[in-house]
């Protein structure tokens, strides 16, 4: 049965730190101001468990055995801090701001395990990839919305900007990237039974290869050869398999975004045709290319929205993250909507650059 959190725990006089600390140590710990109880009110408090329910059906995973919104905090904590894993769950444990940020108001108040806080992250994102629903971006508009309604923010003006994001991929030569596609697919025994003995073989000299040793190792001519017959292989490789087989796609894209096949002959692009939507990395193919007034990015771009009232905080409606070719303009209908959405109020002015 799902479970939500006593939202009404009871205090201990001798394992509250609010009973124990010095008095200057108690007055910022308790000065409702501070970030940490700012977070507590505006966000940890405000977070409805109910929405991720789904996760937790008596007839697929059982109850959660730890507080949703805790897990849901420590997320954006990590966020927040741009710390590592490690690093959020020593914060968790011994920061006493952190820890009343997450409503922990005991000394003896138990953190979830790093099992339970993986288990969730798996949880939410298999339930994305069955239903399509992402529950962290509904939970983010409904805690928007709490937000909205405790401020009085009338919606009715935001302003918006897009911002380049790096992929958290290595930087591969073109010889690299398309040696690695292949190697992650025949890496899959399910492929390698569909290749005929010849192919099979072949696969054997591409799987042994370093290929960042070839490509420090090669001049110019010979890295155009090397090209043209990595090219070829793929191209019979991709002639053996159905579409439905493993890896198909994403061998099939780098093929063509590398290559064109003349009268049944594998030519190499020339690397200035080359789209800035091909495939620039095996590990993240989402990850699209972007020149943007000499700032080149292989990644994405995000599109922030937020309200803008004299006087009122501005509080973010709308993060929309696409692959780095998406153009800025395109973001704004849906933007607005879904201000509109977390708001309430129809929005009559948008401040922006003219890229939108």
């Amino acid at each position: 049965m799902f479970r939500k959190t006593d939202t009404t725990p009871q205090l201990d006089l001798f394992t509250a730190p609010s009973n124990i600390l010095p008095k200057r140590a108690q007055k910022k710990y308790t000065d409702e101001k501070a970030w940490h109880n700012q977070f507590f009110k505006l966000v940890t408090s405000q977070i409805d468990e109910e929405s991720f329910r789904p996760l937790f059906e008596e007839t697929k995973m059982g109850a959660p055995n730890a507080s949703i919104r805790i897990l849901v905090s420590m997320s954006i904590l990590k966020e927040g801090f741009g710390c590592s894993d490690e690093d959020l769950f020593e914060k968790c444990e011994f920061d006493l701001l952190a820890r009343k940020a997450l409503g922990l108001e005991m000394l003896d108040d138990k953190l979830p395990s790093r099992d339970t806080y993986y288990l969730f992250g798996r949880r939410l994102t298999a339930y994305e990839q069955e239903t399509g629903i992402n529950l962290m971006e509904r939970c983010f508009e409904q805690v928007t919305g709490e937000q909205v309604k405790i401020f009085k923010i009338s919606g009715t003006s935001v302003r918006m900007d897009s911002k380049l994001i790096g992929s958290n991929i290595a930087q591969y030569s073109r010889y690299e990237l398309i040696h690695r596609t292949l190697c992650k697919i025949l890496r899959d025994e399910r492929i390698m039974t569909m290749l005929n003995p010849k192919l099979r073989k072949g696969a054997e000299v591409w799987l042994s290869e370093d290929s960042g040793k070839t490509v420090y190792r090669s001049n110019k001519n010979e890295m155009a050869q090397r090209l043209v017959k990595i090219g070829s292989y793929i191209y019979d490789v991709l002639k053996r398999l159905k579409e439905d087989a493993p890896g198909y796609d994403l061998l099939h894209r780098v093929f063509h975004d590398q290559y064109v096949v003349e009268k049944g002959k594998v030519e190499l692009k020339d690397k200035h045709k080359v789209s800035s939507d091909s495939l620039q990395s095996p590990d993240d193919p989402d990850a699209t290319y972007r020149d943007n007034n000499g700032q080149k990015v292989s990644g994405y771009v995000t599109n922030i929205t937020e309200t803008v009232e004299e006087d009122k905080p501005s509080i973010i409606t709308s993060v929309q993250t696409e692959p780095a070719t998406f153009a800025d303009c395109h973001f704004l209908e849906d933007a607005v909507h879904n201000t509109e959405r977390v708001t309430g109020q129809l929005v009559k002015n948008v401040y922006a650059d003219g890229a939108y």
